[in-house]
């Protein structure tokens, strides 16, 4: 047989070994199909291939491919099953056979975060595809191609005619999921403005955030949900990456103080001081990059998250009028590595992200009637 991978000129052949088991004690298997991946004196290392039928009707089930590991014990090989594996199902065998390939290719890009595999069909290039999706992702688009990806990989084949569309048509495809998105976005941002109306709990808006957090803006790449407790006896609200620069930044969510301003202030000082709770707030937060970075070497190595000269953010109260939003502003110029933000002005982050999408929608009807 040709091996499919390197065409008849391949030069190193593969041998698979065939055998036919006995039909009165494994009916179920008609055919094992092996191969040696390596083989020394006293370890032997194979790959099995197991086509399993039913055992009533002899109708193909399933394939299952083992990674067995044998040990020569007085000139016999026996199985080592605490050293060997199964991959069940079709599901499983693509994806380790995709893996394996996007590994050994050199397909897996050098940056740190999920990456999605998808098969390219026949005439589609590999860079247009990337180059499309990289302008998809961009400009706080990230949470849309994520979600179009997930509804596509449901049904066979809907994966390749995505990325056709991709490629050629981007323009259209971007209004498309932008119109998908921009009701449901809409309709997130009401909740977010009612809990901060109803002054609701910390938990309520952590809860609202961690299912939306495109809200964040585009600063932020990626939200680091399985990466909360860094530290020992810690557990941060959110962790997100930041686009520019790849690093993670703390972001403390506590509540929008309805009718109680972030900062006093001193008639004798004729000067503005922080509250009591963006005080507490603070000082939570700096104890949260003390302990991150006297930890980071362990962090780095334990969770892969480096924490180097961290930034955090917090996100308490309301604006107010004027004297106080000028008092946050003088406020945030003397922080070192933390910024305090209020609710509106998260909201307003996430009504520019809502507005960026009824533009790319708008944008797209204009040029049709044109």
């Amino acid at each position: 047989m040709i091996d499919p991978e390197h065409g008849p000129g391949n030069s190193v052949p593969t041998t698979i070994h065939s055998t036919h088991p006995d039909p009165a004690l494994h009916p179920e298997l008609p055919q094992v199909n092996s191969v040696v991946l390596s083989e020394g004196p006293r370890v032997r290392r194979e790959l099995v291939h197991y086509p399993v039928h039913s055992r009533n009707t002899g109708e193909f089930k399933t394939n299952q491919i083992t990674f067995r590991s044998r040990k020569n014990l007085g000139g016999s090989w026996q199985n080592e099953p605490s050293k060997s594996f199964t991959l069940e199902g079709d599901d499983q065998i693509r994806t380790a056979v995709r893996f394996i390939s996007a590994a050994c290719g050199g397909s897996i890009p050098d940056l740190a975060g999920d990456f999605v595999m998808v098969p390219a069909a026949r005439g589609l290039d590999a860079e247009e595809i990337q180059a499309a999706l990289d302008e998809l992702g961009a400009s706080g688009q990230t949470d849309i191609l994520a979600s179009l990806l997930r509804r596509v990989a449901r049904e066979r084949g809907a994966a390749v005619e995505l990325f056709k569309r991709v490629t050629t048509d981007p323009d259209a495809f971007a209004a498309a999921a932008a119109t998908m998105n921009l009701a449901r976005y809409r309709q997130e941002l009401r909740r977010m403005e009612a809990l901060i109306d109803a002054d609701a709990r910390e938990q309520d808006f952590q809860t609202l955030l961690a299912q939306n957090s495109w809200m964040f803006g585009s600063e932020y790449s990626e939200h680091l949900s399985d990466q909360r407790r860094l530290t020992r006896d810690t557990q941060q609200d959110f962790l997100l990456r930041r686009t520019t620069d790849g690093y993670v930044e703390v972001v403390e969510i506590k509540t929008p103080l309805t009718g109680t301003g972030l900062f006093r202030f001193d008639k004798s000082r004729k000067a503005h001081f922080a509250g009591q709770d963006l005080s507490a707030a603070v000082g939570q937060v700096s104890r949260y990059i003390e302990e991150l970075e006297s930890d980071r070497l362990a962090i780095k190595a334990r969770d892969g998250v480096d924490t180097l000269k961290i930034r955090a953010k917090i996100i308490i109260g309301r604006n107010g009028d004027q004297e106080q939003q000028v008092a946050l502003r003088r406020f945030n110029g003397h922080l070192h590595r933390i910024e305090v933000i209020t609710f509106d002005q998260l909201v307003a982050i996430a009504r520019r992200v809502t507005e960026h999408l009824r533009s790319v929608v708008s944008h797209q009807r204009a040029a049709e009637v044109l």
